[in-house]
């Protein structure tokens, strides 16, 4: 039996209404709504089906949910221009690899799926019943690795794992890549798998109220990542973070949206990018 259908459930529906840009395979993401858009010959409208556990945790704030996501995929779409405009003509992919940390049950992932922008997306959750809830919305919406139809569109790994454990090990993978690449041939290294857990060009990461754990802001620091968005309920814990992350990546923008009108709750959303070597 389903641990999610027989605690209950509770359903949603999301669209993305998209605009492709020129002639590239970027589209941008004209708006967001949980209102069924008409119809239109230039836009596409994509259709999300989210089912998420009665008793989990859900956004406070629909309206500041949606302000939210609108934003991180314009975000995306701004990033995944700057990438093409960079790439090697005919390179093996042209789109970017994301990492989503405390990814709940795929209220980001999907869109981040469906809006045509990655390559890639390997999404890790702590939280048994989230992770079966995210990997169930995957097959809804048709977008999980290893059983979607549709192989040639972004498709979604899902991990139960702590974000800290996973971050221990791509350092641990970062250490062990270092000390051979001194006497390792690069086909040598490219088959030992040191590189499983540090292939990625985008994290993302939408933590509890404490904020990071200290080895997901080294692996940020010392991996692969040339992006990272970060999604804060927490103040305190964002400054703490971002003296850490500041080290290594730039400020690029950022958003902060009341949550409650009338108290000191927010939600800040912020796009670091890393420095320019020198």
């Amino acid at each position: 039996n389903d641990p999610i259908l027989e605690e209950g459930i509770i359903q949603d529906t999301l669209w993305l209404i998209l605009q492709k840009i020129d002639e590239s395979s970027i589209h941008r993401v004209e708006s967001v709504s949980m209102v069924q858009p008409k119809q239109s010959t230039d836009a596409l409208n994509v259709k999300i089906q989210y089912q998420k556990p009665a008793t989990a945790f859900q956004h406070p704030n629909a309206g500041v949910m949606l302000t939210s996501l609108h934003w991180i995929l314009n975000t995306l779409t701004k990033v995944a221009q700057q990438h093409i405009s960079t790439t090697i003509p005919n390179a093996a992919s042209t789109k970017l690899r994301l990492l989503e940390m405390y990814n709940g049950a795929g209220a980001h992932t999907i869109p981040l799926a469906k809006s045509m922008l990655l390559s890639e997306i390997v999404a890790v959750e702590l939280d048994e019943r989230l992770v079966n809830a995210c990997r169930n919305n995957c097959r809804l919406n048709n977008c999980l690795k290893g059983e979607a139809s549709d192989q040639d569109q972004t498709l979604v790994e899902v991990f139960k794992g702590h974000a800290a454990e996973w971050a221990a090990k791509t350092l641990r993978c970062i250490h062990k890549k270092n000390r051979l690449s001194t006497d390792t041939s690069p086909n040598e290294m490219s088959n030992n798998g040191t590189n499983d857990y540090n292939k990625f060009d985008i994290l993302l990461v939408d933590p509890p109220r404490q904020g990071l754990d200290k080895t997901v802001c080294e692996m940020a620091i010392k991996g692969t990542f040339t992006q990272l968005i970060y999604i804060s309920c927490g103040r305190r814990a964002l400054i703490r973070d971002l003296k850490l992350l500041c080290s290594d990546f730039d400020i690029e923008d950022l958003a902060v949206i009341d949550l409650f009108p009338g108290t000191d709750a927010v939600e800040t959303l912020i796009h670091l990018k890393r420095k320019m070597l020198k």
